[in-house]
């Protein structure tokens, strides 16, 4: 059972990996009140192309990471 805070990105044009997939996981996740974010990039495939996703992409990446992982470990310190 997943319990993982989950960011997913996926480009529309996607042709290896179904958009179906990542939609699929996405509502999986919420039902089960896991934290998730699904970010659909548009005329993208697999990888990112344009400087303006990948930027976009990056943001949210270290965004996620020191909302659930800087902070992840700020509740575990203990105060001296």
């Amino acid at each position: 059972r997943v319990s993982t805070p989950t960011l997913i990105y996926h480009g529309d044009e996607d042709r290896r990996v179904p958009m179906e997939q990542s939609e699929q996981l996405y509502v999986a996740l919420r039902e089960r009140n896991v934290p998730v974010e699904f970010v659909r990039y548009p005329r993208e495939g697999h990888g990112l192309g344009e400087y303006h996703h990948q930027l976009d992409n990056l943001e949210r990446t270290v965004a996620w990471f020191d909302r659930y992982v800087k902070g992840a470990k700020a509740k575990g310190r203990k105060s001296t």
